[in-house]
């Protein structure tokens, strides 16, 4: 066994813009060691959050691969373990399947881009168990920072719904960047923008479409 080991603190305050006490929002921690399991490096990862759990750690995981199949089980201390399995396929899909102790198999999806009338895409298909719903997303880099997606979903008795969204990404300069993204079909939206420049910390403006401006800033320290 190594004993290869790192951790991080973050402190989030809350919103900022509203004036009046300006406390702290959460605070969350992370430690993470390296060692032997099944004969392979593993990552045990332990995290405490404080706005899910207060008084000890919300939820422990173990991460690894085993030949060609990657895995991760995590437990959350309310009595559930989650497992995920995944892999890459010869042809580039990849497959992952996630499964708990509540209601077993819970989800499958897979994965893998192609060439599209010369547009490269994306392709995901899922199918949730439990719901009994499946769905299909497309994405595609448009260029120029722009990202469009498409999903369908197929439900119970052959339901179908369908949304489309645009994602907006750019860099403003050294550590500042711009976000957006838009469903015209919901009418929601939401733009955010970033600064880990101006002080010591990050700086999140955030607003939702028709909504309130939100400022919080975040303070992380690795060990």
């Amino acid at each position: 066994m190594s004993a290869v080991a790192a951790g991080s603190i973050e402190i989030v305050t809350s919103d900022l813009s509203g004036g009046g006490n300006r406390v702290i929002d959460n605070i969350k921690g992370k430690w993470s060691q390296t060692l032997s399991f099944l004969g392979n490096d593993a990552t045990l990862q332990a995290e405490y959050d404080r706005s899910s759990r207060d008084d000890f750690l919300s939820e422990v995981s173990l991460r690894g691969k085993n030949g060609d199949v990657n895995y991760e089980i995590k437990t959350a201390f309310d009595g559930e373990t989650d497992l995920t399995l995944s892999t890459t396929t010869s042809d580039g899909t990849s497959v992952e399947a996630s499964a708990n102790t509540k209601s077993g198999i819970n989800e499958v999806k897979a994965a893998r881009s192609a060439s599209v009338c010369g547009q490269n895409c994306d392709f995901e298909a899922s199918h949730n168990v439990g719901d009994n719903k499946s769905k299909l997303k497309m994405s595609s880099v448009l260029g120029h920072g722009v990202t469009a997606s498409g999903t369908v979903e197929v439900g119970n008795g052959g339901s179908r719904a369908t949304s489309y969204e645009l994602e907006y990404d750019a860099a403003l300069g050294s550590g500042r960047s711009l976000s957006a993204s838009m469903n015209p079909m919901a009418g929601t939206g939401s733009i955010e923008y970033e600064d880990n420049e101006l002080v010591d910390a990050t700086i999140t403006a955030s607003m939702d479409l028709g909504g309130k401006p939100k400022v919080t800033m975040k303070r992380s320290w690795a060990f």
